[in-house]
């Protein structure tokens, strides 16, 4: 089988990925959001559901994301048709009384949609994968245990595809360059003592330190200080990374680069901060976590192409180094196994 754009994009559907930020929709909001290259409504109602259908209105085609929630319905903004929260059509203004065919054929195409972690999420087909298993997101405790400070990050577009940003997150080398005024400070290049491993769930996992320098004349902060760095991914975007300091300190952050289109994805990520953290308060570790994701977006849109082949050919993936790249090998071979057992079919 010869995997393609077409293959990812078809497994990826049915899959859940997130299109917003939770506190971003409250009740009465709707946004417009594209998933693989499908363009979305996306709209909560005043008694907290959600709504996530095709964004065009089926009268005239009108964007019902530039519409409002009226009078517990979505109003499209062209000639005011209205929708429920399940889609149906609730009212035609310009007929006194619709026929029953005419609302059926109204009917807007829905997706399932959930909220969890902070995060809106969106699964485009609810078939199952090659196993008969349905994805279902996994469980991070950290993110649901009140003991621990939990922050969400504003969600940030890159203009490269999903799996370069993947491919970035993973990278242990690029620190003390891509990163040298923010997380790489004193970053070393080498990385020592890496251990990968992969599961029966077709994910993986990185333990090894975080390559900080200690010098007499540039000292680290403590988010820049040395640690062990544990990175659990399941496919085919879910990353979390948990960071143990010395003094028994803990952070745990994810990144989910939400497809936009073959090119494009809006990256997704929160962090979760152990109880009594000897360190910066939430707000300044969320404002040092932007500069340091806007250097990574930088460095992956000056890759050529976009987006990382899906198919491996002699240069394709680039004249990979090890141990540096390879997580992201990992990462590649353990995604083209997972398409090729049928996610994609």
């Amino acid at each position: 089988m010869t995997l393609t754009e077409d293959t990812v994009f078809s497994a990826l559907r049915r899959t859940w990925q997130p299109v917003a930020n939770a506190p971003a929709l409250p009740p009465g909001a709707v946004i417009n959001y594209t998933l693989l290259e499908t363009e979305l409504v996306i709209a909560r109602f005043a008694n907290g559901q959600l709504l996530a259908a095709d964004v065009a209105c089926p009268h005239k085609g009108a964007r019902l994301s530039a519409g409002c929630i009226h009078d517990r319905v979505l109003m499209c903004p062209y000639h005011g048709w209205t929708f429920a929260v399940d889609g149906a059509c609730a009212a035609i203004p310009s007929l006194v009384e619709p026929s029953p065919e005419k609302l059926a054929l109204s009917h807007l195409r829905t997706y399932r949609v959930q909220e969890r972690y902070g995060f809106v999420w969106v699964k485009l087909e609810d078939a199952p994968l090659a196993n008969g298993a349905k994805h279902e997101l996994p469980d991070v405790p950290e993110f649901e245990d009140a003991r621990w400070t939990y922050r969400l990050g504003p969600p940030m577009a890159f203009a490269a595809g999903w799996r370069r940003e993947v491919e970035n997150y993973l990278d242990m080398t690029h620190f003390a360059f891509a990163h040298r005024r923010t997380l790489g400070l004193c970053a070393d290049p080498r990385i020592r003592g890496m251990e990968i491993t992969t599961h029966a769930d077709g994910g993986y996992q990185m333990d090894a330190p975080f390559p900080a320098l200690e010098t007499a004349h540039e000292m680290p902060g403590k988010l820049q200080s040395a640690h062990h760095r544990r990175q659990r991914s399941w496919l085919p975007n879910f990353t979390t990374i948990r960071q143990s300091f010395a003094d028994g300190d803990e952070r745990v952050l994810v990144h989910i680069p939400s497809p936009n289109t073959r090119e494009s994805c809006t990256c997704f990520w929160s962090l979760a901060i152990s109880p009594g953290f000897c360190g910066p308060p939430p707000e300044a570790q969320i404002e040092f976590a932007v500069k340091v994701l806007d250097e990574d977006r930088r460095m992956c849109e000056l890759q050529v192409p976009r987006e990382v082949p899906i198919n491996p050919a002699r240069g394709a993936w680039g004249v990979l180094v090890t141990p540096g790249d390879t997580l992201a090998n990992t990462f590649q071979k353990q995604l083209r196994r997972w398409l090729l057992a049928g996610a994609g079919e």
